[in-house]
């Protein structure tokens, strides 16, 4: 996909940009009114803290503002203890970089984690980073934590205000989100996108909506939050039952007779199967399937009682399992050594002014050696464009202002700019942060530097220093990265599909089902790695080939037929059931495959496929005949990628 797709304006995409401007100004604006320093950094929170929704946004303002509390107060003690003694203040930061990298890599706190870590860290070397003319150290330390609470909680304070009185309901966006998975739905059905264009809208859209439903329960009555939960799980399945549509190869005449049900909630309570799918098994049955979602849909829309949530499997990972996973140390070891080798760089060299370098060793790291090195390539351009910004605004338009709304116009400007990449596709969000950064850095980084001069200057060294230490510490990952237990991305490839196998297996047993928008967004993620197979090629890593590919699409295809079996299953309480155990028994073992890093054959199965029927009609049998299709090509060598030997971690 090109940069200018992932540029283009999609619904929404404007109004998130110009909110994120709007934030960004507001932020300057009041830190320059009530005079708090570093109102650059304090506007490039918006990009952590921006969610679509006013109650996420919300909730994430006021999480950063307890962690700023909770951040000054653990750095005081901790810096009581270490002030005289620099190898202890190492020896401290290595122990909360690992910690905090750990639990970033390990457990769902992800960038919160990071985040703590990195300002914790900061504040432990602030002596070797601030030096302000106070004779007393201990009061400059003080002086200088005490500043931390400021501007964290007024731009947490500013977000959180201006998002209460101009955001948007989360259950308005959740219903939105709602409408593109119908939307794409009925785009499929008439045949104006094409079945690789749908599974990538499928596999896409979960994580976002779940994201946004963790806050719609506070906008809403309970049962209205409850219809909203069935609606999403619905029409999860709904999108299934279309790509399995596709897999049974139905003909244009089905599709249309199946999208004529989507005009209007009523035609949908009332969709059946078109007669023209009658004389195919497996396409009568995939389309009754297609059918009875609709029906399920529409009676929500309706009003109708709910049906019943299904079981969902508990996925929880015990700690000791954690502990032993090896990724994870791996991980935060590597982090730990490029931050501690970027704090002897600046350090030695007394140039404290790159001490960005070490902020970003905790940003631009990523679980897998493309993503940490596709990021740190969007870092660094977006910070070169960020910096030519704010250079050419020095030269040109700071000399002509004489207000702050001046300055807040420019700063919207750039800011809305930087939000419209950044809330885009992954490919290219981060490069929008960091334009944004550099331009903050630049252009207000003498806009009071701890209470001294709240006026425009035009000294370049402090905020090029900053520059510098972004490319330092991008570098510094790189190499950590790549030198030590380089982490290839078909691991996590190989995670998402081995999910959605153990997902088929759980289903043809009758057993809980993991969490279907999981199983969908962790085949996304797989789908997604595979725009950065060129920044692991460029370190001569082994990485996905286009047979991953592949086997992803049949991952979704295996998943969307054996969910329709599971589903007619389920709908025809008492009747004959299919003997699929040893079928299951089989999609687990290639689960087991996939959870070791193998691609192709061969490996011994202990289950033959062959499956038995006890009265099923010819409708489901033709379903499992297409699934064992599938299951077949893995009990003999098949054509496909030579066999990779299994990964440790």
């Amino acid at each position: 996909m090109s940069i200018l797709a992932d540029l283009a304006p999609r619904p929404g995409r404007f109004r998130d940009a110009v909110s994120i401007g709007g934030l960004c100004t507001a932020i300057v604006v009041v830190s320059m009114t009530l005079r708090i320093p570093e109102a650059g950094l304090a506007a490039y929170l918006v990009f952590f803290a921006y969610r679509p929704d006013a109650n996420g946004t919300i909730a994430v303002a006021v999480v950063f503002a307890a962690l700023s509390i909770l951040v000054v107060g653990l750095s005081i003690p901790m810096l009581a203890a270490v002030v005289d003694n620099p190898p202890a203040r190492m020896a401290l930061v290595a122990v909360i970089t690992f910690v905090g990298m750990w639990l970033a890599s390990a457990t769902p706190l992800g960038p919160i984690a990071s985040t703590l870590a990195m300002l914790l860290t900061f504040l432990v070397i602030l002596p070797d980073v601030v030096n302000l003319p106070i004779p007393n150290e201990i009061e400059l330390l003080t002086r200088g934590i005490a500043w931390v609470g400021p501007i964290v909680i007024v731009a947490m304070i500013t977000i959180g205000v201006l998002a209460y009185l101009f955001g948007r309901n989360a259950v308005g966006v959740v219903e939105d989100r709602l409408a593109e998975r119908l939307a794409a739905v009925e785009e499929r059905l008439a045949g104006r996108i094409d079945a690789g264009a749908f599974a990538e809208r499928a596999t896409a859209a979960p994580a976002r909506v779940e994201d946004l439903n963790k806050f719609a329960g506070l906008s809403t009555s309970r049962a209205d939050w409850q219809r909203l939960q069935a609606l999403d799980r619905e029409l999860l399945e709904l999108m299934l039952a279309v790509a399995a549509l596709d897999a049974s190869g139905a003909d244009q005449r089905t599709r249309s007779g199946l999208a004529a049900a989507l005009t209007d909630t009523a035609a949908m309570v009332h969709a059946s199967a078109p007669e023209s799918a009658a004389d195919r098994p497996l396409v009568a049955a995939t389309a009754e399937d297609v059918a009875a979602q609709l029906r399920r849909v529409g009676g929500i829309l309706k009003g109708d009682p709910l049906p019943a949530a299904p079981a969902r499997a508990n996925e929880s990972v015990g700690f000791r399992a954690l502990l032993a996973e090896p990724r994870h140390w791996q991980f935060a070891t590597k982090v730990t050594l490029a931050a501690m080798a970027c704090i002897v760089l600046f350090t030695g060299l007394e140039w404290v002014s790159v001490h960005t370098c070490l902020i970003t060793c905790y940003y631009v790291s990523e679980a897998t050696l493309g993503e940490s090195v596709h990021k740190m390539t969007l870092r660094m351009i977006g910070c070169l464009i960020g910096a030519a910004i704010a250079a050419l605004s020095l030269i040109y338009l700071v000399p002509l202002m004489n207000d702050v709304g001046q300055l807040a116009l420019l700063v919207f400007v750039v800011a809305s700019i930087g939000g419209w990449i950044g809330v885009g596709s992954e490919r290219i969000a981060y490069a929008g942060f960091q334009i944004v950064l550099a331009f903050f850095l630049v252009v207000l980084e003498a806009f009071g530097t701890f209470g001294v001069n709240f006026g425009p200057s035009y000294d370049f060294e402090p905020a090029t220093g900053r520059i510098i230490g972004i490319l330092l510490g991008s570098l510094a990952c790189a190499f950590a990265f790549v030198a030590l237990w380089p982490l290839p991305m078909r691991v996590d490839v190989a995670d998402g599909i081995q999910r959605a196998y153990r997902s088929v297996a759980a289903g043809l047993r009758g057993s809980p089902l993991p969490e279907r928008a999981g199983v969908l967004a962790g085949l996304g993620r797989a789908r997604d790695l595979q725009d950065y197979t060129a920044f692991e090629r460029a370190v001569e890593i082994d990485s996905i080939t286009p047979a991953w590919g592949a086997a992803i699409d049949e991952a979704f295809t295996t998943l969307a037929v054996a969910s329709t079996l599971e589903r007619r299953r389920a709908r025809a309480s008492g009747a004959p059931l299919i003997n699929t155990q040893a079928f299951a028994e089989a999609f687990e073992q290639d689960a087991e495959t996939f959870a070791m890093g193998r691609l192709a054959p061969p490996w011994t199965r202990t289950a033959d496929p062959s499956l038995g029927t006890t009265g099923a009609d010819a409708k489901d049998q033709a379903l499992v005949n297409y699934l064992q299709e599938i299951a077949g090509c893995r009990t003999a060598p098949c054509a496909a990628e030579s066999p990779q030997p299994a990964l440790s971690s």
